[in-house]
């Protein structure tokens, strides 16, 4: 099942049942030694609830728990594309906890309910173990024939096109690509399971105090069908770059609903994607100057008046849920919502508080709706401290954002004060930038070059030409 990640530029692996949130997860967390639950009366039964739990079990690598859950969210399921998704992430789940053949059983009924992504299923590295089984030619062949019935094929599985390690001085990245394993140049699904025990072997290895891996792929312009793996590294002595707000304990009323107006957006809107129905690029009818996936397509059309006329009333309650709410989904919810604070002005107040958000997800949003805010805006609104911070910051999705957000903020400012900032940006920020024009993602890279070329009136081409200039500065 492919998660809703609410990041754009498909930020995703999503594997199987789940991908590596870009975006965004806190530390690992160790499975769950308790067995799995009895399965409920799927008539009685929330399909939506049970999947929500599954998730949750998932991502405490509980994988008994969620091929329970996953299972008892298809029975209680009645479209066929909930039930095949959901057997899907059962299927997932039952491989994990080392049971093949129940996998494949599993695997056969999401079939049976029209699964049809065949690209996606042969690359997912969560069902490696049910190749060299006799059924799997089936279910292949039989999501094959959905496949061949589709009015629209579905969004094809981007291809790895580079490894990227950033963050340690210790830990060399040929070594870290040779320790990932992962073969570039094939279809690539991300494992958030998978990718865990990639990084505590990153952290073993190497000493140290985080190792997170994101995957994200682009669905238009040149890099389209490109997928860039980044391992973010953090040597154990410079730990502090891992600190954060404490984790929010709380439980807030969604205002007017907005929350889980959102979250369903959302949903909608990246199953439409998925299924090759929508194009973020293509926004059609966005208001404000950040809307996620836009509100182009009938499906999303409802949804935007809405935010519009709902939010501005209710920013002060939304930010209370950003700052206050335990759960990391509605928290981001509640980011992108305040897109449609009153003015850009108070939009950047109510999500600046929240740049330190213990969640990448959470982060991300936020940095997203500022920098946009931001790119629209004809004069500074955003402090110049704010982004050095979120440069400082362990993940790559919190980089792909500062960079950008720095790059508006200084597109916005008049030549004088540039100038006046100019060898202070330089101190502050040069080493991480040089840092990032030497990756080969993207959206990391071509930020951080676009701004050292704004901040040195030069123009290189190579992260170690970058190396160079940065050494004669002064």
């Amino acid at each position: 099942m492919r998660i809703s990640l609410g990041v754009c530029l498909v930020a995703l692996g999503a594997g199987c049942a789940h991908a590596p949130e870009q975006a965004r997860e806190p530390a690992p967390q160790q499975a769950a030694s308790t067995a799995a639950p009895a399965p409920a009366s799927p008539q009685a039964a929330n399909p939506q609830a049970l999947s929500a739990q599954a998730e949750k079990s998932y991502y405490a690598l509980d994988f008994p728990a969620c091929t329970t859950q996953f299972s008892q969210a298809a029975e209680a399921s009645t479209d066929d594309d909930s039930r095949s998704s959901a057997f899907y992430s059962a299927a997932c789940c039952a491989a994990l906890k080392g049971d093949a053949s129940q996998a494949l059983e599993l695997l056969k009924r999401s079939v049976q309910h029209g699964y049809s992504d065949v690209g996606y299923l042969e690359a997912d590295p969560e069902l490696a173990p049910l190749h060299s089984l006799a059924g799997w030619s089936e279910v292949v062949a039989g999501a094959r024939a959905h496949l061949a019935k589709l009015p629209q094929p579905p969004r094809p599985t981007p291809v790895l096109f580079a490894i990227d390690a950033y963050g340690s001085r210790r830990a060399d990245p040929e070594a870290v690509r040779k320790l990932l394993g992962f073969e570039q140049g094939k279809p690539f699904v991300g494992s958030y399971a998978l990718f865990k025990q990639k990084e505590e072997a990153l952290k073993k290895q190497f000493n140290l105090a985080f190792a997170k891996l994101s995957f994200i792929s682009y669905f238009a312009g040149p890099e389209a069908g490109r997928g860039y793996l980044t391992a973010d590294l953090v040597d154990a002595e410079d730990a502090q770059r891992l600190k954060f707000l404490p984790a929010p304990t709380g439980h807030v009323e969604d205002p007017e609903g907005l929350v889980a107006q959102w979250m369903a957006y959302e949903q909608q809107a990246w199953k439409l994607f998925n299924q090759g129905a929508l194009d973020p690029s293509k926004q059609g009818s966005c208001r404000v100057a950040h809307c996620a996936m836009g509100f182009g397509h009938p499906d999303l059309a409802s949804y935007e008046p809405i935010f519009m006329e709902k939010v501005p009333k209710a920013q002060e309650a939304l930010a209370q849920v950003l700052r206050q709410e335990a759960d990391d989904k509605k928290r981001a919810a509640a980011a992108y919502l305040l897109a449609y604070a009153s003015t850009p002005e108070k939009s950047v107040e109510l999500l600046v508080p929240s740049t330190r958000d213990p969640h990448s997800l959470v982060r991300n949003n936020v940095l997203r709706v500022l920098m946009a805010t931001q790119k629209a805006a004809e004069r500074p609104l955003v402090d110049v401290a704010v982004v050095v911070d979120a440069l400082a910051m362990p993940e790559t999705t919190d980089r792909n954002k500062a960079g950008a957000l720095l790059k508006a903020l200084l597109d916005d400012l008049k030549p004088a004060e540039l100038k006046a900032q100019r060898a202070s940006l330089i101190r502050q920020v040069g080493p991480a930038l040089v840092a990032m024009a030497s990756l080969q993602q993207p959206n990391n890279r071509d930020y951080a070059r676009e701004i050292l070329q704004k901040l040195s009136g030069e123009k290189y081409e190579t992260g170690e030409q970058w190396k160079a200039w940065l050494a004669r500065q002064p």
